[in-house]
């Protein structure tokens, strides 16, 4: 590869990286569609690696501290990390010690419920926006338990 083609696949990859973060599948994709070669791409993502503009573990922390910051839970963050090109590994190490931010689940259920439990429609709902979050039913189940338990008694309908 010549040192003019070299320094342009650099100059593309930094400028791409400059728009946004990414892992360095993704990367490596954006240069190939780009036009660049496999093997300059390859490079490029090799380079940028080395000198630490590229970081595919530092990128999925910070993916999955937004994603807790929105209130998903790890099945959902597992699938935000493969869409953006972080490999199974890293995704299992910064999942590792995930917990969901503390009171999550709660506010999301006095969102749905708004202190109400006795409508079955509406609970059945919360729960499904509940999975759709990427909770899983022993932690939705735990956090109906915690909702119900935590309403004055005058506040649940019989």
């Amino acid at each position: 590869m010549s040192t003019q083609r070299s320094r342009a696949v650099l100059d593309a990859a930094a400028k791409q990286l400059s728009y946004r973060a990414l892992s360095a599948n993704k990367l490596y994709e954006k240069l190939t569609e780009k036009g660049f070669s496999e093997q300059e791409a390859a490079y490029a993502v090799a380079w940028m690696t080395e000198h630490r503009l590229l970081d595919d573990t530092a990128y999925a922390a910070g993916i999955v501290r937004s994603c807790t910051r929105k209130g998903y839970g790890a099945p959902r963050i597992r699938q935000e990390l493969t869409r953006r090109g972080i490999e199974r590994e890293i995704a299992d190490a910064v999942l590792q010690d995930f917990s969901p931010a503390p009171g999550v689940l709660h506010a999301l259920l006095e969102k749905r419920l708004h202190g109400d439990v006795s409508d079955r429609r509406q609970v059945e709902k919360a729960v499904a926006a509940l999975q759709r979050r990427g909770f899983g039913w022993n932690e939705i189940r735990q956090a109906l338990a915690d909702y119900g338990d935590s309403l004055p008694e005058d506040e649940i309908s019989p």
